[in-house]
């Protein structure tokens, strides 16, 4: 097994790490993980890069309000020499999304119809080429918090993940997801809606076939 160093903002980000890492690159093992907020994140990237070197980092971190990903990465990475092994992703336009991407699962997850779930659109991210992600009309986590687990037919799911006013998130969010993410979530079926989360599948199982093929010559 080959260990890599997971960072990202919240347990539910790092729910999604771990599942995608089980899924498609199981030579691989979280040796440990580095939490930490959006802002914090951004000001360790320098750090970020240079661990990579001796251990590969996989970073995840949401696109929120930057106009595309490229955009967000030039600016995590200016004026540094971005090390192979340093793997960052960026989640369209929050990981929240991928979730939704799995919309028959996460629907019946949440106790609500199919039919008020958000749908995947081509869209313009600041580029010139159009790229397939969830239309959600907010951020995703707060449409989830404030507009969809208050559409559920389950109290609970309410509860536990709604929001209102300024709060962000429902007391119980992170346990309440967590266990989709382990249990239900299929990834498959979310990549057919979500380009964001097929490129983050791919980089992944690159960084395990770079890593095993590199073990190997080292033999």
């Amino acid at each position: 097994m080959k260990q890599v160093y997971l960072v990202s903002e919240d347990e539910v980000t790092r729910a999604i790490v771990r599942r995608i890492l089980t899924e498609y690159a199981p030579a691989l093992t979280v040796k440990s993980e580095l939490p930490g907020r959006g802002s914090e994140l951004r000001s360790n990237i320098i750090n970020f890069n240079r661990l990579s070197e001796t251990t590969p980092v996989i970073l995840l971190i949401d696109l929120d309000t930057t106009d595309c990903a490229p955009v967000l990465k030039a600016k995590l990475l200016e004026g540094i020499e971005h090390k192979e092994n340093f793997v960052i992703n960026i989640a369209v336009d929050e990981a929240e999304a991928w979730l939704m991407a799995d919309r028959e699962n996460f629907s019946e997850y949440l106790c609500v119809d199919l039919d008020v779930m958000p749908q995947s659109a081509l869209k313009k991210q600041g580029g010139m080429k159009e790229c397939l992600e969830m239309d959600i009309p907010a951020k995703a986590s707060y449409y989830l918090t404030h507009t969809l687990a208050f559409m559920s037919d389950n109290d609970e799911i309410k509860a536990r993940i709604g929001a209102v006013g300024r709060r962000c998130k429902g007391k119980e969010y992170n346990t309440a997801l967590v266990p989709f993410i382990e249990d239900r979530w299929d990834i498959e079926r979310a990549r057919r809606n979500s380009d964001s989360l097929c490129r983050m599948v791919r980089r992944i199982q690159q960084l395990e076939h770079r890593i095993v093929v590199s073990g190997r010559e080292q033999e």
